[in-house]
């Protein structure tokens, strides 16, 4: 699409009302196709869950519990917002019948209480606070109460799936929840019971139950009966060396030509054979990279994010994404696209001095475009590590950028090189910063060569970072998410989500022009006031010029002229006011040639229209105030008025303006004044909304468009 501008001075003494097509680049935007590998919706978790060819399902052991109480309803709910497919809640039953999340039989560790279970009431139990994490006597101590599993499963109803653990002896109390919540076709019991027990319950409910088989070298001989009978879901191996029968090949290519999936844990070294979570985070690849080489589908962990990361990274990138590192990194970079979120592995010595080296997943974007991320996570590599969206000229690591990042512990920073290869560190001016850190929503809008920088933390309602600024660049520029470590040849990791992509698109400005008696707009009336001791608070509403004066001499003398306009009703309340300019016109230069400063100020206070006493005592028609009207002490806009008669003088109001049409401000008043005060009388009179030639009386533009 080419684009156009087109830039309309309207001439002050022809004005109509009229409509103009404008072909821009806009605010108004329409998203780029990021491409899309994978679902988020729980039916997609359902369709990869039964599907043989299906991804890998990320469970998360005891839930989130690095961050929250472990079991309870804020470490499940920080489970799905991270991404898992699977939950695991260890259950228990109450002296009342009533099952509850709580991994040990007693309540020692976890809470403020003692005692076990299944000799506490539910009422007993819920007298009690849960701790931190996995508990323990120096565990600190949180609100949380525990949960029941009934309220555990309208926290997961239709966002992830439940691994139900410690429960087969009270499957029948755990199903009846089940059935009462809605949750049948997501929650997996497990047990090490012979096919007989197995199949026999499984064909007594209705829809059957989904089952998950745990085999050990103990009880490794049930395979056949429960591939020919039961049938099992999946097959959960536990095996202390690979060389046991469990995780042989025979056993595995049994399980999976038989048609169920395999689930392995990698929590502790005797579950997986030493392949570990700790063993994970310094080489994944012979960890969580072995056991899914090994045909597992299913992988319970201590690490969730940090597996949903390696698993992402494994994943190509959507279309129209392309990745490299930028500059001279120890550490070679990677990212990858999985369940809607973007996850990259950085090296690099930082985003700020003359050369950046960091990791950049990117699109070429040609004119204006705006990129929204949500920085989900990150890792502390370092207080200055940085993980955000960028707008960047080339790809050279000198190259002209603006960045909106978010750092662990630096807070989030409006960062930009508006120079080629400028080395930024002992540089001023070039980064703004506010607080906050991941989880946290950021936005960076280019129109032309300026660039605006936002966070928030729910990516609705926006704070602007600091102030709009300058930086030329090409057309076609490169956007997308770049990460550092700040600790080269160290790699990070930072999780995206909710990222957007959106480029401009043509729309149509609408201009408007306020004036009364021109083609039927009879929205202008006007006035002044004079506060001189012998007319005091008297209007000339009525007279042709609104004389403006600040006078100290014989008498008090100060002339306020103000304009007051009607908003059309054909501006929606939603327009967005592009531009407004208040033009008047010097009718009248009285007492000699002084040049006066003239601002624009807000009028702030109410008024009534109707009769009233003109400033020479004659009776008057149009607007009447019976006090005089506050206003703002903020100028909005001023020029010095020289002393030729018939001059135009254009001040800009536009976000006043914006105020009127929203509604958050109702005057719709303008006031203009010398507000200096004078040793001899010079005001200057301008057309008033009675003046006689019609064309000459005050005038509000404005253009705007609708979103």
């Amino acid at each position: 699409m080419k684009n156009f501008v087109l830039k309309f001075i309207p001439s002050p003494r022809t004005f109509v009302v009229y409509a103009l097509p404008v072909a821009l680049l806009a605010i108004s935007l329409l998203p780029l196709d990021p491409g899309r590998a994978y679902a988020s919706t729980f039916s997609d978790i359902l369709d990869q869950f039964h599907d043989p060819n299906g991804r890998v399902h990320v469970v998360a052991h005891k839930a989130d519990w690095h961050h929250h109480p472990e079991n309870s309803l804020s470490a499940i709910q920080s489970s799905i917002d991270m991404g898992v497919e699977m939950v695991e809640l260890d259950i228990r039953k109450t002296k009342d019948g009533i099952p509850v999340l709580m991994h040990d039989d007693n309540i020692n560790d976890m809470t403020n209480g003692t005692g076990k279970v299944a000799d506490l009431t539910l009422a007993q139990i819920k007298s009690y606070y849960l701790k931190e994490g996995e508990g323990g006597p120096s565990a600190p101590l949180t609100t949380e109460r525990i949960p029941t599993l009934e309220e555990a499963l309208n926290v997961t109803k239709n966002k992830a799936m439940v691994n139900l653990d410690k429960c087969w002896d009270i499957r029948n109390d755990v199903w009846n929840v089940l059935v009462q919540t809605g949750t049948t076709n997501q929650a997996i019991f497990k047990s090490t019971a012979a096919n007989s027990v197995v199949d026999a319950w499984l064909d007594s409910k209705s829809p059957r139950p989904l089952y998950a088989a745990v085999l050990e070298e103990t009880n490794v001989s049930l395979l056949d009966d429960l591939l020919a009978g039961a049938k099992p879901d999946i097959f959960e191996l536990v095996f202390d060396q690979e060389s046991d029968v469990v995780a042989s090949e025979i056993t595995i290519n049994k399980i999976l030509n038989g048609g169920s999936k395999i689930w392995m844990n990698t929590m502790l070294s005797h579950y997986a054979g030493g392949h570990t979570d700790s063993g994970s985070l310094v080489d994944p690849e012979s960890g969580w990279g072995w056991v899914i080489n090994k045909g597992a589908s299913f992988i319970q962990t201590d690490q969730p994010q940090k597996l949903i990361n390696y698993l992402n990274l494994r994943q190509p990138l959507a279309s129209g994404w392309n990745q490299q590192d930028i500059g001279a990194v120890e550490a070679l970079g990677s990212s990858g696209w999985k369940n809607e979120q973007f996850t990259i592995s950085a090296s690099g010595y930082d985003i700020w001095a003359a050369a950046d080296e960091f990791h950049y997943v990117y699109q070429p974007v040609n004119g204006n475009v705006t990129i929204v991320a949500q920085v989900a996570d990150m890792e502390n590599t370092n207080g200055y590590a940085k993980a955000g969206i960028m707008i960047r000229e080339t790809l050279d690591s000198g190259s002209k950028f603006a960045d909106v990042v978010v750092t662990p512990s630096e807070g989030i920073k409006f960062q930009r090189r508006i120079t080629t290869g400028q080395n930024l560190t002992n540089t001023t001016g070039y980064s703004d910063s506010t607080a906050g850190k991941a989880p946290q929503f950021v936005k960076l809008v280019r129109s032309g060569d300026s660039f605006t920088a936002y966070n928030s933390t729910n990516g609705s309602t926006w704070q602007q970072i600091g102030s709009a600024v300058t930086v030329t660049m090409n057309s076609t520029v490169y956007v997308g998410l770049a990460v550092t470590s700040h600790n080269d040849g160290v790699l990070g990791n930072a999780t995206f989500k909710n990222v957007s992509l959106t480029q401009a698109s043509p729309y149509t400005l609408t201009t408007v022009a306020l004036q009364q008696g021109v083609n039927g707009y009879t929205q202008t009336t006007d006035a002044h006031l004079i506060e001189w001791s012998s007319y005091a608070s008297r209007n000339t509403g009525g007279n042709d010029e609104l004389e403006t004066s600040s006078y100290s001499g014989a008498s008090n003398d100060e002339k306020h002229a103000l304009i007051r306009f009607g908003i059309p009703a054909a501006i929606p309340s939603n327009a967005i006011i592009t531009s407004a300019q208040l033009e008047v016109k010097l009718s009248l230069v009285r007492n000699g040639a002084a040049h006066k400063l003239l601002q624009v100020h807000e009028v702030t206070g109410s008024w009534t229209e109707g009769s009233g006493t003109g400033i020479d005592g004659q009776s008057v028609t149009g607007v009447n105030w019976t006090n005089k009207p506050s206003y703002g002490t903020a100028t909005l806009d001023q020029h010095m008025i020289h002393n030729i008669k018939d001059s135009w003088y254009t001040f800009n109001v536009t976000g006043l303006v914006q105020n009127w049409v929203n509604g958050s401000k109702t005057n719709n008043g303008i006031v203009l004044l010398e507000n200096t005060v004078n040793t001899a009388p010079g005001s200057k009179a301008f057309a008033s909304s009675e003046f006689s030639n019609a064309s000459s009386r005050p005038i509000l533009v404005i253009t705007y468009r609708t979103p």
